[in-house]
């Protein structure tokens, strides 16, 4: 269960640059895919996710997984993203064992119940629609989920040659996503294990062309929250305004995040002001004659 975004950040992506092998419409309509996930390749990084770990987590993965693009749907919101479900382009089927350690995913890639095709409304028919296309667009797959056994390589030998950093034992395997743009392309190093934190400033990046926080900033308390700021001065002519403009800028905080805090910040600031503030006004205490 998902209860902060810390819980978000332990997440993992694992990409691999294999294009979908193969692709047909059966004769009710139905849009069946399939991809290889995963193999036992040592990564550039040093990291291997291992092929029982995926196995493992197959059943659940078909039984409760989704097929999206670019993790939009699990990372979306984050990005201010209103409708991150939109991404959500089909369902698995059936998870298999593939030669040299590889798994392969089948899936199936969502129609709209009257059977007509809107590429421009729709991600999913804009996605089979590229399949289609002649020569097709090539598309790679990258898992997402939560390690639930890692072994840390980092501290001295490890059970597998070669691996340097982590071995992905067990997964709790949320989603595959397509995506277009993969961080590791090189076919003797297919696989790409990041953290869905780092992953998502990539993403952030590739779709607006910034250099952006990805990630709302939340303060664990209001002492955080009121903490002097060097690059706005915000504290020293404190306003709704002034407050809301620095948690955008300088915190790289939502629109909406940035407006509750605001509010919070003047509320807390004007129940600071020194008790005899009325008095200084030549205002009675409205509690004086209790």
């Amino acid at each position: 269960m998902i209860t902060s975004l810390d819980d978000l950040d332990r997440a993992v992506v694992a990409q691999i640059p294999c294009v979908i092998k193969s692709y047909h419409q059966s004769g009710s309509g139905r849009r069946v895919v399939e991809v290889q996930a995963s193999d036992e390749s040592v990564d550039y990084d040093g990291d291997i996710v291992m092929q029982d770990a995926l196995l493992k987590s197959a059943e659940s993965f078909v039984a409760t997984g989704h097929l999206d693009i670019d993790h939009l749907s699990e990372l979306g919101a984050r990005m201010g993203i209103s409708d991150p479900s939109s991404y959500i382009v089909g369902r698995p089927l059936s998870v298999r064992k593939g030669e040299n350690n590889s798994t392969f995913v089948e899936g199936e890639i969502s129609r709209s119940l009257d059977g007509r095709e809107d590429p421009v409304r729709n991600k999913y028919d804009e996605f089979w629609a590229s399949l289609r296309r002649d020569p097709p667009v090539m598309w790679f797959s990258s898992i997402y989920g939560w390690p639930t056994d890692m072994e840390d390589c980092t501290k001295g030998e490890c059970s597998r040659s070669g691996a340097k950093r982590f071995i992905i034992k067990s997964i709790d395997w949320r989603s595959l996503a397509f995506t277009r743009a993969p961080k590791n392309t090189s076919l003797s190093s297919p696989t790409r294990i990041v953290t869905a934190k780092s992953y998502l400033a990539e993403l952030v990046k590739s779709h607006t062309g910034m250099q952006v926080s990805p990630v709302s900033w939340l303060p664990d308390t209001v002492a955080d929250a009121a903490q002097p700021c060097p690059n706005c001065g915000v504290h020293e002519q404190p306003s709704v305004l002034g407050y809301r403009e620095h948690f955008k800028a300088c915190k790289g905080c939502s629109e909406g995040h940035a407006d509750i805090l605001a509010h919070s910040m003047m509320y807390n600031h004007l129940m600071n002001r020194p008790a005899n503030l009325s008095q200084m006004q030549g205002v009675s205490s409205p509690v004086s004659g209790l």
